[in-house]
């Protein structure tokens, strides 16, 4: 058993680029679980990522932004939860007045 506070995480959270920190919580082999945040940048990446064997599920903890899904943007608010099938090609971008923090699990599917 393990206790992370929302809090803790976001202290803990590593930049891997201008637009993108995270932290990693929980990690099973069935599933990861942890925070990542979008920054607003100039130059947003907007290459998408699809899990091939991993659904994705993630709440909007603090900020706002959206997801792209299909061409279809989709506003993104705190207490929104979404679900990603797995295999679905996707990105998140924050809104240019501040971060975009969400909870996300990543769970092993057959």
């Amino acid at each position: 058993m393990k206790i992370v506070t929302v809090k803790q995480a976001i202290k803990s959270l590593k930049k891997i680029n201008d637009e993108i920190s995270y932290a990693e919580c929980f990690k099973t082999e069935q599933f990861t679980s942890g925070l990542i945040a979008f920054h607003p940048t100039k130059n947003s990446d907007h290459k998408q990522i699809s899990h091939g064997d991993k659904d994705v599920v993630c709440q909007v903890i603090k900020g706002s932004g959206r997801l792209r899904i299909n061409g279809k943007l989709f506003p993104l608010r705190p207490g929104i939860v979404c679900h990603i099938p797995k295999g679905t090609p996707h990105d998140f971008a924050a809104r240019s007045s501040g971060e975009l923090v969400l909870f996300y699990s990543l769970i092993k599917t057959n």
